[in-house]
């Protein structure tokens, strides 16, 4: 009957997915919902139509589904760089997701780092009452907002024809935008992928070894900022690079490099920020980091003003989130203020940090000034 009605199995389909669509609409707000499954053709072309999210990698392998008992490491990495690599090609018609993860596998802070700076939605498949809560909280405020990225990531142009699966010796380096600096993702993924003769994935323990890469702000694809450019980019003689697990900060030329050395299976991401220079009498140079206690610290930044008031230079960041908020000061600030009171802040190698309460809302946001 319903084959009659609707003329065949792809008016059918198409019948399906309106219904489907109507739903979609009704029910969510906006464009609230994922697309885990979303990996089969008459989906990723018919579903699309309100989802505006699509899967650009394999599942989750929680364990290697081989029986191999290194593959549940060799198959992270895999999963990352398909993910990246993909987004080249679906990121163009499709906005990424790198699909879901467990909070307490073995690889668990490895996958969290690539989710915090996908772009994507960022959910996680955990067992009731299995949860890496600390983890989770470098993802998530405490309202369950994420500090998303303003674009999807995408692999650095120096890793984008070689092999960060099976050569033994390159790094996965993904960059991504924030409102007012760049993101660097570097992974150790070798290990194993796609096997052309097997023609199945497979594992290459041989290739799973400490891995050297360089990165710099070079490597972050600046104008492609199209929703909030970061115009301070221009000009600008040097970059604040904050390294998020080694909690250090090193000043860079725009083409300066450091060499970064990760054990298999292990990540670092860099917050690069381009120094303002906020006072030319006091030669006062500034760059907020953002929310050192975050995955992707640069995503809590949401605005930065500064102004000159006879001799007495404020500088006002606009923070979304609570923790710690960091950012480079070539000068010690004579004082720091949340909400407008005084609190106290730390300075040591030219790192201001403060801490930053929770508003009680992803929506309200914490000002924070720095007074010199």
């Amino acid at each position: 009957m319903l084959s009659e009605e609707f003329g065949g199995r792809v008016e059918l389909a198409k019948a399906y997915f309106r219904g489907l669509t109507e739903s979609v609409r009704r029910h969510f707000a906006g464009n609230g919902v994922i697309a885990s499954m979303e990996h089969c053709n008459d989906f990723m072309l018919l579903g699309t139509e309100a989802v505006a999210l699509g899967r650009v990698g394999d599942d989750f392998w929680c364990t290697d589904p081989s029986g191999d008992p290194n593959g549940t490491f060799w198959l992270q990495g895999c999963h990352m760089v398909h993910c990246a690599y993909n987004s080249l090609w679906m990121g163009s018609f499709i906005h990424p997701d790198w699909d879901m993860f467990q909070s307490t596998h073995p690889c668990a802070a490895f996958h969290a780092a690539s989710r915090a700076v996908s772009g994507g939605p960022i959910y996680v498949s955990d067992s009731v009452g299995s949860h890496d809560f600390a983890l989770l909280r470098r993802l998530a405020l405490p309202d369950g907002t994420v500090l998303r990225c303003e674009h999807h990531a995408l692999p650095t142009r120096d890793c984008l024809f070689l092999d960060p699966l099976h050569d033994g010796a390159t790094m996965l380096k993904i960059w991504n935008l924030n409102r007012f600096s760049g993101v660097l993702g570097v992974f150790n993924c070798q290990g194993g992928g796609w096997c052309p003769e097997t023609r199945r994935n497979k594992c290459a323990s041989q290739c799973s070894v400490p891995v050297k890469a360089r990165a710099g702000p070079a490597d972050v694809e600046w104008t492609q900022g199209k929703t909030h450019p970061i115009t301070d980019v221009q000009g600008a003689a040097q970059f604040a690079v904050y390294f998020v697990e080694a909690k250090k900060l090193e000043l860079l030329l725009p083409e300066e490099t450091v060499e970064i050395t990760l054990e298999p299976f292990n990540y670092e991401l860099l917050v690069v920020a381009p120094v303002r220079i906020v006072s030319p009498e006091k030669d006062v140079g500034f760059a907020p980091i953002g929310l050192s206690n975050m995955l992707n610290a640069g995503g809590a930044v949401q605005a930065i003003k500064s102004t000159c008031d006879g001799g007495e230079v404020t500088v006002e960041v606009a923070v979304k989130g609570a923790g710690d908020m960091t950012a480079y000061s070539s000068a010690r600030p004579k004082l720091c203020k949340v909400g407008g009171e005084d609190v106290e802040f730390a300075y040591q190698g030219g790192m201001v940090t403060v801490a930053v309460p929770w508003t009680g809302s992803s929506s309200k946001l914490s000002r924070v000034e720095y007074l010199y």
